[in-house]
């Protein structure tokens, strides 16, 4: 290794470091969680799944509370592990610190010994335990270094620093650097129109729903007077106002109540005295329709609704 100025090392400004940081964690995420699924699906097969469905969640067995420390445990363990081995190694660096073609050096410019390494992992503690204050300080320092890297001596420098082909050092953005704020860019976006959709999706659904009970209304107002009519033609008939019923002339043919967001119409006497309209709609949730019961009280004149719609789908009329 040739001897250079300090004026000749490019640093690895905030966003190259950021930037793999980012990849490394996402990898150790992604190992992390497809060991676990790997775990679950060995212990489906064993048997264990029926034990931890019949669990007490709010009294754990102590083996559930030790493998789920222990988990944690893994983590940070296999993290420690990539860490400290991946920069000790010729390359001196993660995959993540690969991609962005940086690495780490001690003050010397020199490849970290396996003992250096851990202890630089241990001591970006400090950087998460200030709030990532840490490790924006590599943003405004003058050798773009970060608070762990004072503590452990390190510098984190362009792939060709220290090296005979210094020349080679990237002094700007490179492309794999704009490809992963691009990506992170484009996640960012989808992430937000995802949660935007959830969150519009529904209530869409619920306007369309409610919207829907208009025609709905506009049909069972219609019954009504029909109703009303041919009771009020019963008693100046001298009779007893029997109460309609489907198959009756005019009443129950489709062309009497086929409308826009009605399953069906049943006209008759669902309660003594009471003359009604049970109406039933599309389900709003779920694959049962639902209904919308309608009863006139001769003796008030006067009609009464009930429903088996939740109270968001409740249209105004029916409450």
């Amino acid at each position: 290794m040739n001897s250079i100025s300090v004026h000749d090392v490019v640093q690895a400004g905030f966003l190259r470091r950021w930037a793999a940081l980012f990849l490394d964690q996402m990898l150790l995420s992604v190992a992390f969680y497809a060991v676990i699924f790997a775990v679950f699906i060995v212990v489906g097969v064993a048997g264990g799944m029926g034990q931890m469905e019949n669990m007490d969640p709010d009294n754990p067995p102590p083996w559930v509370v030790g493998a789920y420390l222990g988990m944690g445990l893994l983590y940070y363990v296999a993290a420690g592990l990539y860490f400290s081995l991946m920069e000790s190694s010729s390359s001196q660096a993660t995959l993540g610190k690969m991609a962005l073609s940086i690495k780490v050096v001690d003050r010397n410019g020199a490849r970290l010994s396996f003992a250096h390494a851990l202890g630089r992992w241990f001591a970006t503690s400090l950087s998460y335990l200030t709030f990532y204050i840490g490790f924006l300080m590599a943003a405004f320092t003058q050798e773009k270094r970060a608070l762990h890297d004072y503590v452990a001596g390190t510098c984190v420098v362009d792939k060709f620093a220290y090296t005979d082909r210094p020349e080679l050092q990237q002094r700007k953005p490179s492309g794999c650097l704009i490809a992963v704020f691009a990506a992170i860019a484009a996640f960012m976006i989808l992430m937000v129109l995802g949660i935007l959709a959830a969150i519009a999706i529904p209530a869409y659904q619920q306007y369309a729903t409610r919207a829907g009970f208009v025609q709905v209304e506009a049909s069972a107002n219609a019954w009504k007077s029909e109703v009303e009519t041919a009771l009020q033609g019963g008693v100046e008939s001298g009779g007893e106002a029997p109460c309609p019923k489907n198959g009756d002339t005019g009443f129950g043919t489709p062309e009497s109540y086929a409308a826009q967001g009605i399953n069906r119409v049943v006209f008759g006497e669902f309660n003594p005295g009471l003359c009604g309209i049970s109406i039933w709609v599309p389900p709003s949730l779920g694959n049962v329709e639902q209904q919308i019961l309608l009863e006139h009280d001769p003796e008030e004149q006067a009609w009464y609704c009930t429903t088996t719609l939740s109270e968001q789908f409740k249209p105004g009329w029916c409450k």
